[in-house]
């Protein structure tokens, strides 16, 4: 990996918040539903199925531990093409399939695998998310995908929830699953003209895509998939 950070006129932490929870949105209907669980032990081992996946109850801790101090959500996504450095935490990876399924639950080990419902390289349906459980606790998701043939991992957005007390809101987070990406020219580190695109994370240009996740004390966080409309 070459572990390089790419600034493409974009400083990942100045990426302006694209939306805020909806304290009256109501979500009903046929969907698919898990929940990301903070553990404090880990299942290490399991492979199994279900509709839970585990993860470290805290991913780091001293200098580097995620701060629960900001808004209930905090909402950042790409405007252009951006890439980073993984930071240190449990992955889920997503594959595309023709329905949803938990392949592996266990990230506590490093990483779980997640088949979600995909069309060509479109996801066909929306995702939200809300975090539930003890106050005072908060989890970062940022999503990657990962080119091979630069060996660059582009980010494609990022979601921060801090457990408040009250009730829980929802957030939508499909602009989770499109990434801005171009060629990068290896001696400057920036992109190439006329390369710049936005796509798909399923793309064939992406080998892998997932959500980093950090996390501090969180529980729980359920994820539900809602099945788009089919356009007649």
């Amino acid at each position: 990996m070459k572990g390089v950070i790419v600034a493409l006129a974009l400083i990942l932490a100045a990426a302006p918040a694209m939306a805020q929870p909806d304290p009256d949105l109501k979500l009903s209907g046929k969907h698919y539903q898990f929940n990301i669980i903070g553990h404090p032990k880990g299942i290490s081992g399991d492979d199994s199925s279900g509709r839970a996946v585990m993860i470290p109850l805290k991913t780091s801790t001293g200098p580097d531990q995620l701060v629960c101090d900001g808004p209930e959500v905090v909402v950042l996504d790409d405007e252009v093409p951006t890439t980073d450095k993984v930071p240190a935490g449990a992955r889920i990876y997503f594959e595309p399939g023709a329905t949803f399924e938990i392949i592996d639950r266990d990230a506590t080990d490093g990483s779980a695998t997640i088949q979600v419902p995909v069309e060509g390289d479109q996801i066909t349906f929306d995702i939200y998310l809300r975090v539930l459980g003890k106050p005072h606790t908060c989890m970062d998701i940022s999503a990657f995908a990962y080119d091979l043939n630069q060996d660059l991992y582009f980010w494609a957005g990022s979601v921060t929830l801090n457990r408040k007390t009250g009730k829980a809101t929802w957030v939508k987070v499909n602009y989770l699953f499109d990434v801005f990406w171009c060629d990068v020219d290896p001696d400057t580190n920036l992109c190439i003209a006329g390369t710049t695109d936005e796509y798909s994370v399923f793309n064939d240009v992406f080998e892998s895509y997932f959500w980093s996740i950090q996390n501090n004390g969180t529980r729980l966080v359920q994820v539900r998939l809602y099945p788009k409309p089919t356009v007649q």
